[in-house]
């Protein structure tokens, strides 16, 4: 099947030692302090507010696999893995691949 999808709400998966680089890079932040975690959760929300939280995605598989190929395309187009996200079905063709 093919299936053109509206993805929305993305919780993206971004932990400490994806933005830790940035704020070790600070030398006016003590490393283990509590400045130092402040900044870091400051980093992780600010990388989350610039990804985007909607997405059109066109993917091909069976209906069974679609929520998994989605993760998938979410991780590719953005370079994020994600904790979940919601989605509704805007287009659905049957392909040659699925016949």
């Amino acid at each position: 099947m093919y299936y053109k999808v509206k993805i929305t709400s993305v919780d993206y998966c971004v932990e400490e030692q994806d933005v830790c680089e940035y704020v070790d890079n600070d030398p006016e932040i003590e490393e283990d302090s509590e400045e130092y975690y402040d900044a870091i959760h400051a980093k992780i929300e600010e990388v989350k507010s610039r990804l985007p939280q909607e997405l059109i995605l066109e993917v091909e598989c069976d209906r069974k696999s679609l929520e998994d190929v989605l993760v998938d395309a979410i991780s590719e187009e953005t370079g994020w893995l994600v904790n979940n996200f919601t989605y509704k079905i805007l287009e659905r063709k049957f392909s040659k691949h699925y016949l």
